[in-house]
């Protein structure tokens, strides 16, 4: 496995798992079917004759085994290019999957020890090339063993013989919200000048200045944060061309005890308006993002809150709380197996919070009844609080006439008791 160890080290942000002839062999793992496998100008194909009979045999294409498990964990999506094709017109789609094996996946409760079968499967219509680009949120991997592809034989029972073939399946980095963050340029001067305020019933206090930066963040006059170099308040990013995060900035104005923010990022080809208002015990934000371009976007929308340099602890739930160690990037709860958000991940609950013991505790939320693909999430590293929403805006109308190249937004910031946490 000489040549797939080399390659790993070498692509860097792309893993080719292709690799050279000799690097992949295929079996079944019942008799009734026999399979070959060949590399051709960079396709790996396998070839399986079916005898039929109505039992399954489990053809599969086997990647040699590292002989040093492999460290996976900053490869987020496995990008495939694929088709397959059958002797059997009857045949609409076949059934495949590729699983992964971890050696920190061993079952303890089996004699054999074995790794746990970690799957992404799919179903593949027959004779076209079909791209998928699988997230691996949900894959463990820091100890990559080896990768098997199954390739099933049935549907149909009967005697028939297909081909698979691959012309792209390798592993990619997709940078999370932590290092685009991390990437966005830092303020030259901090200002902890306020241009805006807005107070909670309760005594949240937030404020911005007068390029939408938050100066300060209290609760009952003790400063939980403000005033960082770090990208704060209303963010943009292209994410379809890779762009950087944007500070929206633009004019902040306030008027009645309501904070309105507009900007025209004339770069980005993006429009965003917001406003900040009371809500009783929370302070609510509502804004539109819309695309200047004519073209079909994919965006995300931050705000990011700085937090004063403290033991911040981070909940996952009501029970199970976090404080950042050296590793930790970042700290969430997502769920990932689906093929929206970045990485494929969202929040697993409409709230999250973080609390610095004995001096207060803050929470960003969605409301229920407005569902959204949202991320909220704590940064050690920077500092910093935040709640993004991932949006696709294309040039068509809705049936009613609204315009699709716009989404709204709205979220929720309270302070929480710091003895409670996320209760």
């Amino acid at each position: 496995m000489t040549a797939l160890v080399v390659v790993a080290f070498a692509l860097g942000a792309q893993f080719n798992l292709i690799g050279n002839a000799g690097d992949w062999s295929g079996n079944t793992d019942r008799p009734g079917a026999t399979m070959t496998v060949s590399l051709n100008d960079g396709v790996l194909a396998a070839d399986i004759v079916s005898e039929g009979g109505g039992q399954e045999t489990f053809p599969k294409l086997i990647c040699k085994e590292f002989e040093t498990p492999q460290d996976w964990r900053d490869y987020t999506r496995l990008n495939v290019r694929m088709r397959v094709v059958s002797t059997d017109p009857r045949v609409k789609t076949k059934p495949m999957a590729f699983v992964f094996y971890d050696e920190k996946t061993r079952r303890t409760d089996l004699p054999t020890n074995e790794m746990t079968q970690q799957i992404i499967s799919h179903s593949i219509p027959v004779g076209e090339w079909v791209d998928a680009k699988c997230w691996l949120g949900d894959i463990r991997r820091s100890a990559i063993r080896r990768m098997v592809v199954y390739l099933y034989e049935m549907p149909p029972p009967s005697a028939h013989s297909y081909r698979w073939e691959f012309a792209t399946l390798e592993l990619e980095k997709v940078d999370g919200d932590a290092e685009v963050l991390e990437g966005a340029p830092k303020l030259e001067h901090t200002s902890s000048t306020q241009a805006a305020s807005i107070t909670t019933s309760d005594g949240l206090r937030l404020s911005l200045d007068a390029k939408g930066n938050v100066a300060n963040v209290e609760c009952d006059a003790q400063r939980l944060g403000g005033g960082s170099a770090e990208p704060t308040g209303l963010l943009v990013r292209d994410v379809g061309n890779n762009g950087p995060v944007l500070r929206v900035g633009g004019e902040v104005k306030q008027e009645q005890g309501v904070i309105r923010q507009a900007s025209h990022l004339e770069d980005a080809g993006l429009n965003v308006v917001a406003t900040y208002r009371s809500a009783g015990p929370c302070v609510e934000v509502q804004g539109m993002v819309s695309d200047t371009r004519g073209q079909e976007r994919a965006v995300t929308v931050y705000f990011a809150l700085p937090v004063a340099d403290g033991p911040w602890t981070w909940w996952d739930s009501v029970a199970a709380s976090r404080t950042a160690s050296d590793n930790d990037r970042v700290l969430g709860y997502f769920e990932g197996g689906v093929g929206y958000g970045l990485r494929g991940e969202h929040s697993k609950y409409p709230l999250g919070a973080i609390t610095w013991p004995g001096n207060g505790g803050l929470t960003f939320a969605i409301r229920m009844d407005e569902p959204m693909v949202h991320r909220i999430a704590y940064v050690p590293k920077l500092r910093l609080f935040y709640i993004a929403f991932d949006f696709g805006l294309v040039p068509e109308k809705r049936i009613d006439g609204r315009p699709l190249s716009e989404a709204p937004f709205r979220f929720l910031v309270y302070r929480h008791d710091p003895a409670w946490g996320f209760r």
